[in-house]
C-alpha cells in the first residue's frame, strides 16, 4: 500500500439545498438573540484512501482577535467539544460578543488529534490540529456551520493513527465497550524513528510508513495495554520472530501484542508493515503441529498468540471448537499480571473458566498443558484416552488415521511408548 496523496475538500452549508463558496452561516434558526452556535462534520482519509467520519475527535472554538486566537466558552461553561461516531459536534450557546474589534465573533474552528485515549504529536511533541479560515463578523442568532473532508497532506497519517476506524482509538473503543476499562492515554508521535516501538512511558513511536499499517499501530498500542494493566511488560529480547523459539517472557509480550488488533478487528490474518508499499500477512489460525517453518510451544509468540485467538474466536478448525470471547482473557489480564502464557494458562485454571476445551484450544497452536497420558484433556487417564490411542497405534504423522492427541511424547509416531506413558498414568487425575 502506497502512501497517497489526497486533495483536502472542503463544504460550507449555507442551507439544506445549495452550497457556498465562502464561510457564512446559516440564520433565522432560532438561536437566542445575542447568541450563536457552531455546528461541524469532519471526516479523514482512512489507510485505504476512503473517507471516514472523524470520531472523538477535540474541538476548540475562537475569536480572532487582533492579538490572536481567543478561546470561546459557551453558557454551560464548555469551551472544548468531542466528535460523535458520525463525525459532528455542536457547541452549546456562544455569547456573540467581540470586544477586542467590535461587531460580531471572528469564528476559527480547529479540531486536534487528541483525546482520553492518545495524543498524536509531530517529532516535536506539537498535536497536529486543523482548521479552515475565519467566518467575520457572526450575525446574532445564528449557527457556523461547515464540512471538511480530508485533512492536510501532511497530516494524513496522523488522523490514521489516531483514528476510530484503524488506529488507536479504534484499540481504546475496543477495550472500553468491551470491558469498561478506559485504558491510560498513550502518547504516539508520528512521524518518528526508524522503526515502530513502544516505550514504558507510555509513548509509541511510529516511524512515517507505519500509518498505512493498522495491526502494526494496534500492536504497539497492545503494548501499552499491557503496560498499563500490569504497571511493566516481561522482559523481551531485542530480535524476535513470529514463528520461531524465543523465550518464555517474550512470547508472552509479543504474542499478547500479535493478538490485539486480531481480537480488535476480529480476525485471524496479522498484517504487519516493513515499509510503505510492503507488509507481511501472517494467517495465526491455520498453523498447527507440523506447520512448515513453526517451531512449537509457548515459547514462540505466534503460537502464544494463536492460543489467544482460538480461545476467543468463534472459528472451529482441528481440536479447536471452543468460542469464549475476550470477557475471559480481559479478566485475567487485568487481574492476574502474567510473565509468560504459562502464568495466564494457571490464572486461567484457577478462574473457574471452562478448561477442557481451552486445554484443546491451545493444545491446536502446539502448546500442551494436559496431564501426562490424559489424550482428550477432560482431567482422567480412562478408557477414553485408551480408545483415543487405540484407534491411532501404528500411524505416523499424515496417515489418515492419524491423531496428534495420542502421540504422547511428540515423535510423529504413535506406538508402544506413547501406549506405556498412558498405560503408566492410568487413572491419574489431573488439574491442569
Amino acid at each position: 500500500m502506497k502512501k497517497k496523496s489526497i486533495p483536502l475538500v472542503i463544504v460550507l452549508f449555507v442551507c439544506s439545498t445549495f452550497f457556498n463558496v465562502g464561510p457564512r452561516t446559516l440564520p433565522n434558526l432560532n438561536i437566542q438573540t445575542g447568541y450563536i452556535t457552531v455546528h461541524g462534520h469532519y471526516e479523514y482519509w482512512d489507510n485505504n484512501g476512503a473517507l471516514r467520519p472523524t470520531v472523538f475527535g477535540r474541538v476548540r472554538i475562537f475569536d480572532a482577535d487582533p492579538a490572536g486566537l481567543r478561546r470561546l466558552t459557551d453558557v454551560n461553561g464548555n469551551n472544548e467539544y468531542f466528535t460523535d461516531a458520525n463525525g459532528n459536534f455542536t457547541s452549546g450557546l456562544i455569547l456573540n460578543s467581540d470586544p477586542a474589534d467590535g461587531g460580531g465573533l471572528d469564528i476559527v474552528v480547529l479540531i486536534y488529534t487528541w483525546n482520553s485515549a492518545v495524543a498524536v504529536t509531530d517529532g516535536t511533541g506539537t498535536i497536529y490540529d486543523f482548521g479552515w479560515g475565519t467566518w467575520y463578523n457572526v450575525t446574532d442568532g445564528s449557527r457556523v456551520d461547515f464540512s471538511l473532508s480530508g485533512v492536510p497532506q501532511d497530516q494524513i497519517g496522523a488522523w490514521i493513527v489516531f483514528s476510530y476506524h484503524c488506529g488507536i482509538v479504534a484499540g481504546w473503543n475496543y477495550v472500553k465497550t468491551q470491558t469498561g476499562y478506559e485504558t491510560p492515554m498513550v502518547t504516539a508521535r508520528w512521524p518518528y524513528g526508524n522503526w515502530p516501538q513502544y516505550w514504558t512511558n507510555g509513548t509509541i513511536d511510529l516511524p512515517d510508513w507505519a500509518c498505512w499499517w493498522p495491526d502494526t499501530i494496534l500492536h504497539e498500542y497492545g503494548h501499552h495495554v499491557m503496560n498499563s494493566l500490569y504497571g511493566f511488560i516481561p522482559p523481551s529480547m531485542l530480535q524476535h520472530y513470529i514463528n520461531l523459539r524465543s523465550n518464555s517472557t517474550t512470547a508472552w509480550a509479543e504474542g499478547w501484542a500479535n493478538f490485539f488488533p486480531l481480537a480488535v478487528f476480529n480476525k485471524g490474518n496479522l498484517v504487519l508493515g516493513i515499509n510503505a508499499t510492503t507488509g507481511k500477512s501472517i494467517d495465526l489460525e491455520a498453523p498447527t503441529w507440523y506447520t512448515s517453518g513453526w517451531d512449537n510451544g509457548d515459547e514462540v509468540e505466534g503460537r502464544v498468540a494463536g492460543a489467544l485467538l482460538d480461545i476467543y474466536d468463534s472459528h472451529n478448525d482441528g481440536y479447536d471448537t471452543f468460542s469464549d470471547g475476550f470477557t475471559h482473557i480481559w479478566n485475567i489480564m487485568h487481574t492476574t499480571p502474567c510473565n509468560t502464557f504459562q502464568e495466564f494458562w494457571q490464572a486461567w485454571n484457577t478462574s473457574g473458566y471452562p478448561k477442557q476445551p481451552a486445554l484443546m484450544a491451545i493444545f491446536q497452536n502446539t502448546v500442551d498443558y494436559r496431564g501426562r497420558g490424559d489424550c482428550n484433556a477432560d482431567g482422567i487417564v480412562d478408557i477414553y484416552d485408551s480408545n483415543i490411542l487405540s484407534a491411532a497405534f501404528g500411524s505416523k504423522h499424515g496417515d489418515s488415521n492419524w491423531d496428534q492427541r495420542a502421540d504422547l511424547n511428540y515423535d510423529g509416531v504413535i506406538d508402544i511408548y506413547d501406549a506405556l506413558i498412558l498405560s503408566h498414568n492410568f487413572n491419574h487425575h489431573y488439574d491442569c
